[in-house]
């Protein structure tokens, strides 16, 4: 999508109308060791989208992410994956 009219900058453009914008949040990052080691990124140059939704992207970095999470799963606001499989 362009803007409302060719000549409306995109910071005057309605919310509706601008573009579908995905950012990284990583909830899941897979990279070859190789890529690592050899390209010194874990992107490298074939990406693959993992798209997640509401709050399956949550980031826990330190203890105020932990204690936000926590609370988001006692308010029922977020809730933890089933996991079928017992650890080994």
């Amino acid at each position: 999508p362009q803007p409302s009219t060719p000549h409306t900058p995109w910071h005057s453009t309605p919310y509706q109308a601008l573009p579908e914008v995905y950012v990284q949040n990583a909830s899941l990052e897979i990279a070859w060791s190789r890529v690592v080691l050899e390209e010194y990124t874990i992107a490298g140059k074939v990406i693959m989208p993992f798209i997640t939704h509401d709050h399956e992207g949550l980031d826990i970095n330190d203890l105020k992410d932990w204690w936000y999470v926590n609370y988001l799963i006692e308010q029922g606001d977020a809730h933890l994956p089933l996991v079928c499989q017992k650890p080994i």
